[in-house]
């Protein structure tokens, strides 16, 4: 007996760790407050992996999981808001776009919280065609004893808080519906940054923000009265200051940054520093130790995969350099309005991807077709190369080579999350279709000069 419950109870502690994913649902759940006025039509996905949404330990804090609906996020997210807001007469349609969902987990001190990154953007089409109203930012953090019904709970929770942002844009006036396209429903506004309103407008409007939504949408609040006490320093131009003073007797709140008609300015705590457009980002700079975790984010996912997770999350930016002098570069996150130091890697941006090469000593004069999983990608020539982006959500994708003179083979490739794998196609003159595995070195050889832009055979998915 005392053997059998020893054995138990090793089963349970063995079992948990080899578990390779997490899987759940939002099956039997419904958004707390609905819109009245709306039924949802439908639901894209703006994001590139279709099946992982983040990361948890759900058996101990010494393993990180890959976290899994049990459908692809496109179809858990539609059934679940399908559920909330049904189709009904004399209700409007909304399309929603799902342009980021990232779970995680986070240790402050002794105790464990689940949070959640979600963005929403909410579409109504109309005679006129369609029109994207307003795009939502939640970043929401939830200590796990106070999570009542698992993680499932946890993501109602964020949507929930989606849709009470756009409700509360609209009972306020301040969403700036934008005419756009069939093609522009699937495209990320955190990625396509001319589709804000902070990029496109030609120029931004003197006023307070307080959030970043005003910021983002161009909305200031110009019914109060600033002035604007500059700081320069002449030693360090890059870290001027502003300070903002108000009538007396005036409690301005919240405030985000300001906007003096032509420079923007973003709140870091203790005073205001300019962001400055460079590119398709806002980039401002600072001196590291006055960034504590009241201001921006930082809780740092290291060591996970093997360190190829690091990620600022609500937080505080940590300290760069111990030289208090030193300007250093950040860059605003345009999902929230958080700054990320420069350099950070987008820390959402979960997926695999394979790489097809077409030797150029295959055949000159046949082409090889491209199926993944059935669905045909592209045509390639000898010399071109595909990248592909697969769902992380089953190991292996099938794949389906079939050359224009007759030939084909057929595969499975293995998918693993933040792995590249780069495979080598040839077609022989006796038609046959070769797919070999590529060494390191050889992949830099192919592939050092091939770029997207020279390269006439590319797909995306």
């Amino acid at each position: 007996m005392r053997t059998l419950l020893i054995t138990a109870f090793l089963i349970l502690i063995i079992v948990p760790a080899f578990c390779e994913d997490f899987t759940i649902t939002l099956d039997g759940r419904k958004l707390s407050s609905p819109l009245s006025r709306y039924y949802i039509a439908d639901v894209f996905l703006g994001q590139k992996e279709d099946s992982c949404v983040g990361y948890v330990h759900p058996y101990g804090p010494n393993r990180i999981n890959p976290v899994f609906f049990k459908r692809n996020i496109r179809e858990e997210v539609k059934n679940f808001l399908l559920g909330s807001m049904p189709v009904q007469t004399g209700l409007n349609p909304l399309i929603v776009r799902v342009n980021r969902i990232y779970m995680y987990e986070v240790t402050k001190g002794t105790y464990e919280y689940t949070g959640i990154e979600l963005g929403l953007s909410f579409i109504c089409p109309r005679d006129s065609g369609l029109v994207e109203d307003f795009t939502s930012a939640v970043s929401l953090e939830i200590f796990q004893k106070n999570i009542p019904a698992g993680f499932g709970q946890v993501v109602a929770m964020a949507f929930d808080q989606c849709f009470s942002q756009y409700a509360d844009r609209m009972e306020q006036g301040l969403t700036r519906p934008k005419v756009i396209t069939t093609e522009q429903l699937g495209q990320n506004p955190i990625n396509k940054h001319e589709c804000l309103n902070c990029f496109s407008a030609l120029k931004p409007r003197k006023g307070l923000y307080h959030s970043f939504f005003d910021f983002r949408d161009n909305t200031p609040d110009s019914t109060v009265d600033f002035k604007i006490l500059h700081d320069y320093n002449t030693g360090q131009p890059l870290l001027s200051k502003a300070f903002l003073k108000f009538p007396k007797g005036y409690k301005p709140g919240e405030i985000w940054g300001f906007c003096e008609g032509d420079s923007v300015y973003f709140n870091n705590g203790r005073s205001f520093s300019a962001l400055t457009l460079e590119g398709d980002l806002f980039v401002t700079f600072n001196r590291s130790s006055e960034f504590t975790r009241d201001v921006v984010s930082a809780a740092i996912f290291g060591g996970v995969f093997g360190g190829v997770i690091g990620a600022s999350l609500l937080g505080g930016v940590a300290a760069v350099s111990s030289d208090p002098d030193l300007a250093a570069k950040f860059k605003l996150d345009l999902f929230a309005g958080k700054l990320l130091p420069y350099d950070e890697a987008d820390y959402t941006r979960i997926s695999s991807r394979v790489v097809l090469f077409l030797s150029r000593v295959s055949d000159p004069g046949v082409s090889l077709a491209v199926y993944v999983n059935g669905e045909r990608q592209c045509e390639m020539l000898p010399g071109n190369y595909v990248t592909l982006g697969l769902s992380c959500h089953y190991p292996v994708a099938r794949i389906r080579l079939v050359a224009s003179s007759g030939g084909e083979t057929a595969g499975d490739i293995p998918v693993e999350l933040y792995k590249t794998e780069v495979l080598l196609l040839k077609v022989k003159k006796n038609h046959e279709v070769v797919i070999s595995h590529l060494h390191d070195q050889m992949k830099k050889d192919l592939l050092k000069k091939r770029t997207i832009e020279n390269t006439p055979c590319r797909a995306q998915l």
